[in-house]
């Protein structure tokens, strides 16, 4: 029997306050499921931005996988702190203390948190470099396909879906996997990969941010732009800082034809919680093309 079965979910679905509950109140665990319970505590504190909590409770004398875990918070922070020379010694400190020493090469936390630290950093090379050997673990293989889509490599994340079904096929992240692969696919599979979604929020602890932000990202996708914003505030009101939901916004306010103040105080919240976001990054590039091209044209 999987003690951490219904854990896991809660943890891919994104369900981290209740990852946290349910790991605080459950004592009842086998000696073996002790460490990947405080393993996943820790991590979906880290997802809900708690970097401190979990830098200020693992020590050096505690287990590898813990300490990786917080070398991830300790990245994050600095990350959102945009403290460059710390972000930069973490992923120093990855390589030559963690990843140089034979015997972590095959723990699966190790490869799972240096795959993403790897991936914040943009690193999709080195990343693969420790992923690929372990493709019999879900997240692992959910990081490799996400690496594929951001270098547009459909026909790689759609061989690895294919892989990961033959095993895990009605596992709740290799469900997300396929969604994932059908929203860069497009078509009929846009539709698919709503319904993915809308079967997933069923279930009254998967309603979650992450799950509803999917939903309204097919709905996008799909023409329905209403339904979209409609998933889209919803989650919004469960958490009220997620950049995700409020790029989304901001999308889809601008799809829908909305006033232009409408888009305009998403984005100033964007800017306000996720200052580094990519969106944000991409945004101001292109206004700068834009400005210096608008230059060439300007009235004399």
């Amino acid at each position: 029997m999987d003690e951490l079965f219904a854990l896991r979910n809660l943890f891919y679905t994104g369900s981290f306050q209740q990852v946290i509950n349910e790991a605080n109140s459950r004592t009842q665990v086998s000696e073996a499921s002790k460490l990947e319970r405080k393993i996943y505590l820790y991590r979906a504190y880290i997802a809900q931005g708690k970097y401190k909590i979990v830098i200020s409770e693992v020590k050096d004398s505690d287990s590898v996988d813990l300490r990786v875990v917080k070398l991830l918070a300790v990245y994050l922070h600095a990350k959102a702190q945009q403290d460059d020379t710390k972000r930069e010694k973490v992923v120093k400190q990855l390589r030559e203390e963690v990843l140089d020493e034979p015997a972590n090469l095959g723990n699966t936390t190790i490869q799972i948190i240096s795959g993403t630290i790897y991936y914040h950093e943009g690193l999709f090379e080195d990343a693969l470099k420790v992923l690929v050997k372990n493709k019999k673990n879900l997240e692992c293989v959910a990081l490799i396909i996400q690496i594929y889509l951001r270098l547009d490599r459909v026909d790689l994340a759609k061989r690895e879906l294919v892989g990961v079904k033959s095993w895990a096929e009605d596992a709740i992240l290799a469900q997300l996997m396929e969604a994932w692969v059908g929203l860069r696919i497009g078509g009929d599979k846009y539709q698919e990969a709503y319904y993915i979604h809308e079967e997933i929020a069923q279930s009254p602890t998967s309603n979650t941010v992450k799950i509803l932000n999917g939903q309204a990202v097919c709905h996008i996708h799909l023409g329905r732009y209403p339904e979209a914003e409609g998933l889209l505030l919803e989650a919004l009101n469960k958490n009220n800082d997620d950049p995700e939901i409020l790029v989304n916004l901001i999308v889809v306010s601008n799809l829908a034809g909305k006033p232009a103040d409408v888009a305009s105080r998403y984005l100033t919240q964007l800017k306000d919680v996720s200052p580094n976001h990519p969106f944000l990054q991409d945004l101001e590039l292109k206004t700068f093309f834009f400005d210096r091209a608008a230059q060439r044209y300007s009235l004399t």
